[in-house]
């Protein structure tokens, strides 16, 4: 099996997506099959490396991985005895279908669409969504699974057959949730964890925090995760002088992310847009 995704589970900015396919990738290579997944470099990676049985080769860089991945495919994977690929569509679609012979899957986590906007400059976000919408175009004949009714339903929209979609639905570790046991917090705690994205809205959070803070002075408020939005969330906490109910507490592992969604009262989470937030499930077995 051939699979291409923008990151691996290793990338500084992987998130649910990646989680996803790694989840599922490893229990294909632990059934015996061989998996090698493309992505794009970042900063300290090696070009090649084994994660669980799967088989990661690197190569260019996340502004332009759409066209070098084709470039490196035509050259080094073509003549590859694979039986299968498996397209993890994000942002901008690589067009597989176009210039791979071979059978193809899609996965679709979410249509970015106005949610762009909030991330990088109105010009990339335009180039992209234009791209997102030619979706139908490039992959009309391949069947694409996506993770959610409300993701499929986008990908109707745009004009994709929808008798060839499904759905592949995000899971979470049983195991370690049923594994940890905390009790919840003697004193009012709301939490998020995440990545710490512009799209994700936290800064109403931290706005209704400032509010309800007025009749529930001991109201905490923990931010678990990181990402390029974190300095500016931190200057809105200390500006509205809420230092001492919310408190950003970095990344954390799956035992404490459990830990702490155990602890809390409520999880809060504003995204302007998710295919389904694994977290969700997360704090739901909390």
């Amino acid at each position: 099996i051939l699979a291409i995704n923008w990151r691996c589970i290793k990338n500084p900015e992987m998130g649910g997506a990646e989680i996803h396919f790694q989840e599922i990738f490893k229990r294909i290579v632990a059934k015996g099959h061989s998996v090698t997944l493309t992505s794009h470099k970042f900063d300290g990676a090696p070009e090649t490396e084994n994660i669980d049985g799967i088989d990661i080769i690197r190569i260019g860089n996340k502004y332009l991985f759409d066209q070098q991945f084709k470039k490196f495919y035509l050259s080094q994977l073509k003549n590859q005895n694979f039986d299968l690929v498996v397209d993890d569509i994000s942002k901008i679609p690589l067009k597989t279908p176009k210039y791979i012979n071979k059978p193809i899957i899609g996965i679709l986590h979410h249509i970015h669409g106005n949610s762009l906007y909030k991330e990088v400059p109105f010009p990339i976000a335009y180039y992209v969504a234009r791209k997102e919408k030619q979706i139908p175009k490039y992959y009309n004949e391949t069947p694409i699974f996506t993770v959610s009714n409300s993701t499929k339903s986008e990908l109707v929209k745009l004009g994709f057959d929808e008798s060839k979609t499904g759905i592949l639905y995000n899971a979470i570790d049983q195991d370690l949730f049923d594994n940890i046991k905390v009790e919840k917090s003697d004193t009012p705690l709301i939490s998020y964890v995440g990545r710490i994205k512009n799209y994700k809205n936290i800064d109403q959070i931290i706005h209704a925090v400032s509010i309800l803070i007025q009749t529930i002075p001991d109201l905490k408020f923990l931010i678990g995760g990181k990402g390029d939005n974190l300095e500016n969330l931190k200057k809105k906490v200390s500006d509205l002088n809420l230092n001492k109910n919310i408190e950003f507490i970095g990344y954390l592992s799956e035992e404490k992310k459990a830990e702490i969604l155990g602890k809390s009262w409520l999880f809060v989470t504003m995204a302007e847009k998710e295919g389904w937030g694994i977290t969700v499930i997360e704090a739901n077995a909390m």
